[in-house]
């Protein structure tokens, strides 16, 4: 297995037939994840970005999982695993036989349906004690403290490099971090939605109300703020905000 630069990373576009993720354009642009292809002229390649592995390509002339592609596997896991090829799924299963496992996500399609003054008025509804701020230099140190916050900024390098391409909200209580909604990560003209509540604090429509600043903003700089949801709360927050179901997929985790 070869890694490649972030020079090189154009290699497998060809691969992705399919697989429309936001994470994965990220990762071909070089903003994130590491890469590899198995030889000069790819017939698959593995690629790891955030909580996400990406198996492209077709792996039918393998009998068995060589030493390399071996090492590179064992960093899928614990990762969410996407392809849409059969021959992977075969020798998952098979190599993988105790842990490999399904279940399914949601994605929305990017023609959604966002009503500008229902999400102001989202942002209207939380209590008074509650105050929403962008993650600025001063927040951003506080985000990535925090174990339960931290996707909002962790995947950027650098507070420099979040300044410029990404985009995030926090919701603050007696200056501790409640809420959030952020980049995962970005790509052009989009971004990957990241957001979280602390348990205490749900079902006080703090995540509504994050998450619709977040829209607002990302509306006014003509990004897609693409939403992906492993579940069915994800699935009804995504639809109060405007998104339109696109469809259910399965993915994979060992």
């Amino acid at each position: 297995m070869l890694e490649l630069a972030k020079n090189e990373l154009e290699t497998v576009r060809f691969l992705c037939s399919g697989i429309s993720n936001t994470v994965l354009f990220a990762n071909i642009e070089g903003k994130i994840g590491r890469t590899w292809i198995d030889n000069k002229k790819p017939t698959y390649s593995v690629i790891i970005a955030g909580d996400f592995a990406f198996l492209l390509g077709s792996v039918d002339a393998l009998k068995k999982v060589d030493v390399p592609l071996r090492f590179v596997l064992e960093e899928c896991r614990g990762k969410i695993i996407i392809t849409n090829e059969f021959s992977w799924i075969s020798l998952l299963s098979q190599h993988y036989s105790d842990s490999f496992q399904k279940f399914n996500r949601y994605s929305f399609k990017k023609e959604s349906n966002f009503q500008v003054e229902q999400l102001e008025e989202n942002i209207k509804m939380i209590d008074t004690a509650f105050k929403i701020v962008p993650i600025d230099e001063h927040i951003y140190p506080m985000v990535l403290q925090d174990p339960f916050m931290a996707d909002c900024c962790c995947f950027f390098s650098t507070l420099e490099e979040f300044m410029q391409h990404g985009i995030g909200f926090v919701i603050l209580k007696d200056n501790q971090i409640i809420a959030g909604a952020s980049s995962y990560t970005y790509h052009e003209g989009g971004i990957e939605v990241t957001i979280g509540t602390h348990p205490l604090y749900r079902r006080q429509g703090l995540a509504l109300a994050c998450a619709s600043r977040l829209i607002l903003e990302c509306l006014s700089r003509n990004i897609h703020p693409n939403w992906d949801a492993a579940n069915s709360e994800s699935v009804a927050l995504a639809e109060k905000l405007g998104y339109k179901m696109e469809k259910e997929y399965e993915v994979y985790s060992i």
